[in-house]
């Protein structure tokens, strides 16, 4: 009985933050793309931790790039490099951070320019987490209900 609980409770979450994910996906779309200027170049550990992945590019590093962008005449200022967090091991993160080019392309929301980032994401993962959660959320269930 508290398997199932838990697995609704896990499945409700995985429900909730995939929803999300493809709001903001989705919104992404309507951004807008101006160039931007890379002001400092350096590696940040993701929140949560910062391990190095045992097994492939895992890892709880990401590339902290930090740059200036205008739209409208007005300046911004930003550090994020993606709205989801993917940790990468240490130096490959700081491969990547190297990697990057002194004017990069900007994506920032036309309604709020201070939120932008350097990647777009698509809704893919977050109909992952939604289909996920569904199918936990009816074995949650069963197992409950049996």
């Amino acid at each position: 009985m508290a398997g199932g609980i838990a697995l609704i409770v896990i499945s409700l979450g995985a429900i909730a933050a995939g929803w999300g994910y493809v709001k903001t996906a989705r919104r992404m779309r309507s951004f807008a793309t101006t160039q931007g200027t890379v002001l400092e170049r350096s590696v940040g550990a993701i929140p949560g931790g910062s391990r190095e992945g045992r097994y492939g590019q895992g890892g709880g590093y990401q590339p902290k790039i930090t740059y200036r962008y205008t739209v409208d005449g007005v300046t911004h200022t930003s550090d994020r490099w993606a709205y989801a967090y993917r940790g990468l091991k240490r130096e490959l993160a700081e491969q990547r951070a190297a990697a990057v080019p002194d004017e990069v392309p900007v994506y920032y929301d036309p309604a709020k320019p201070d939120e932008a980032y350097l990647e777009t994401h698509t809704p893919r993962i977050g109909h992952w987490l939604v289909g996920g959660g569904i199918v936990g959320l009816l074995i949650g269930l069963v197992a409950l209900l049996s």
